[in-house]
């Protein structure tokens, strides 16, 4: 089995963590095939990524501009060659490029025969539209690609398997946060999940040009449950998203409906032995794990990944409220999404999607390559 993997944006807060990952991952399912970035300006940042990147997993570096290659070269990187050359030499496309940029990389990826991935930030329905102001035909297939559910590899990958299709969405990382926690939730008898998720407004390598006070708390329901609820469409889902200046991670405060009597205890289980979720305690012989970044902290010194943080788990605290309405039960939740990496064993499960890989398989090839693990932190954890 061969699949040669392309990243647009490998430098962008995902997409470089997902190179190293689907290396990782690649080896272990036996998969040959090249690791392609395509490049842009030789800024501070892109050089430090590639860099670091081709002594761990020896990418091969293509120019979107010719104009950049004795740039890039005077720099000591050997390029492969121009913008055709890497769509030439990738079977699979992951695009991480900025939203709204999404539009002509899809447009060469699909003019070369590659599997094109998309992370969740991306508009599919403007992307077609430009793609069909650009000239191409949409055909009824590449139509049903671009308007089916997002993929989250841990629910619908065999439905895609049998679909095989030549683009997909994968879940943004709260959507997949979100989507986890369904998982987990559905089989108690999941009926909504409505809430409040704090979107961190800032990442560790940007100036948050706000006051500390200041917070948007945004208007109407946001993606990420609308895109979940393609993904489940038995449930409902009402979830505003707010923007907190801040690099903590995105934290959720959501409330799980269910049908009957449901105890916060039977809903730690089920989160336990959900893939890629870890229940951490509030109460911790005699510690308290009350702040975000206090649990971040906790949960990170038992692990050693390729950069800092890597934390592909949602982590849920069990301090659980629960609220009895009639004969619904609701489940006041606390959960925490690491933005920069908890998506990404989905996009590897994207380019496992794109070989063939047997569904049997793919996920716990994936959470044994890269160490995600499940249950109760720290002392009930299984890969």
């Amino acid at each position: 089995m061969k699949m040669s993997a392309g990243f647009v944006g490998f430098d962008g807060t995902e997409n470089k963590r997902t190179v190293l990952a689907l290396d990782t991952v690649k080896k272990a399912a036996g998969i040959e095939g090249d690791l392609n970035v395509l490049l842009r300006r030789p800024h501070g940042r892109a050089k430090h990524t590639l860099s670091k990147l081709s002594r761990m997993c020896d990418v091969n570096a293509y120019v979107s501009d010719e104009e950049d290659k004795a740039r890039w070269e005077k720099y000591g990187f050997q390029i492969r060659g121009g913008y055709d050359d890497f769509f030439e030499a990738s079977d699979f496309l992951m695009i991480g490029s900025p939203g709204g940029q999404e539009t002509p990389y899809v447009e060469a990826g699909l003019a070369h025969g590659c599997f094109v991935a998309m992370m969740g930030g991306a508009n599919r329905e403007a992307i077609r539209a430009s793609l069909e102001k650009n000239g191409m035909e949409i055909s009824e297939k590449l139509e049903d690609d671009l308007r089916r559910e997002f993929f989250f590899g841990l629910e619908n990958y065999e439905m895609f398997l049998d679909a095989r299709p030549q683009v997909v969405q994968c879940t943004s990382c709260n959507t997949t946060g979100i989507c986890r926690a369904s998982l987990a939730a559905k089989p108690l008898g999941l009926s909504m999940i409505m809430g409040n998720i704090d979107r961190r407004h800032g990442d560790p390598h940007t100036i948050v040009r706000a006051s500390p006070g200041a917070m948007d708390i945004g208007k109407g329901v946001g993606h990420q449950g609308t895109d979940a609820g393609t993904v489940f469409e038995e449930v409902n889902y009402s979830i505003r998203a707010s923007k907190a200046p801040t690099t903590v991670p995105h934290t959720s405060f959501l409330g799980f409906v269910f049908e009957g009597d449901i105890m916060p205890e039977d809903f730690v289980k089920s989160l336990a032995k959900t893939r890629e979720v870890v229940v951490v305690p509030y109460e911790d012989d005699g510690r308290t794990h009350e702040w975000t970044s206090e649990i971040l902290e906790a949960f990170l010194t038992g692990y050693e990944r390729p950069i800092s943080p890597e934390i592909y788990e949602l982590l849920v605290s069990d301090s659980i409220i629960p609220v009895k309405l009639g004969n619904y039960t609701i489940l006041q939740v606390a959960m925490m999404v690491e933005q920069m990496s908890i998506a990404v064993p989905n996009h590897v499960e994207a380019y496992l999607l794109s070989a063939g890989y047997p569904a049997d398989k793919v996920h716990g090839t994936v959470d044994e390559a890269l160490t995600c693990v499940h249950g109760i932190w720290p002392d009930d954890l299984s890969v």
